[in-house]
């Protein structure tokens, strides 16, 4: 790929402990869409809709214009999960939306504690057992969604799917594609030499 000016630039690259994105959620297992939507439970339309709102955007690798490829992580598609489920029951997407940043405030390690409860009106969330009776007592919890139970079925969904591995593959950041190793290779030698540089400087 060539600047405006004429100079040859290096595709950006996303691998292992260069995917900023993948250490700070603890992921190093990448789904394409097809995949995220099929273990989700919705339409590839849907998921793609919800991307484009923002909604649920994928944390990996965001599709940036034809041929590229978005890239969710497990987190992504349990929220796409727990989006679906609560559909499902009648939830609005505005309430639906707030679950959504109740459990991005979260890891995926906390989702096991985490219900969703919702009495038609808003929606809860709950880490405790004592908070979801204390919905249930004042009769306004009527649905509750156990995080840590759809955890668990997401997690023996994506045990038999297809997936890349981030700490083994090189993908470009311009169109989420696992590249060659012989570029790989190349480009691994460029970032350390700057490396080295910089510890220099």
């Amino acid at each position: 790929m060539s600047t405006e000016n004429g100079a040859k630039e290096e595709p950006q690259l996303i691998q292992g402990q260069l995917f900023s994105d993948a250490q700070e959620i603890g992921e190093s297992r990448a789904y394409r869409g097809t995949v995220a939507s099929k273990v989700a439970g919705i339409t590839y339309r849907q998921l793609d809709y919800w991307a484009r709102k923002h909604i649920v955007e994928p944390s990996l690798h965001s599709s940036h214009g034809s041929g590229s490829r978005r890239l969710y992580s497990f987190k992504d598609i349990l929220v796409l999960a727990v989006s679906k489920r609560l559909l499902d029951a009648g939830v609005n997407l505005q309430n639906v939306t707030i679950a959504i940043g109740y459990l991005n405030q979260h890891s995926v390690e906390e989702f096991s504690t985490i219900t969703i409860m919702s009495d038609g009106e808003n929606v809860y969330q709950c880490t405790t057992d004592e908070e979801v009776l204390a919905l249930m007592r004042g009769g306004k919890a009527v649905f509750g969604l156990s995080v840590g139970t759809l955890h668990h079925e997401i997690e023996e969904k994506l045990s038999h799917e297809h997936y890349i591995d981030l700490n083994e593959q090189v993908i470009s950041e311009k169109t989420g594609r696992v590249i060659d190793e012989l570029t790989a290779m190349r480009l691994r030698k460029k970032i350390e030499l700057q490396e080295q540089e910089r510890a220099v400087a």
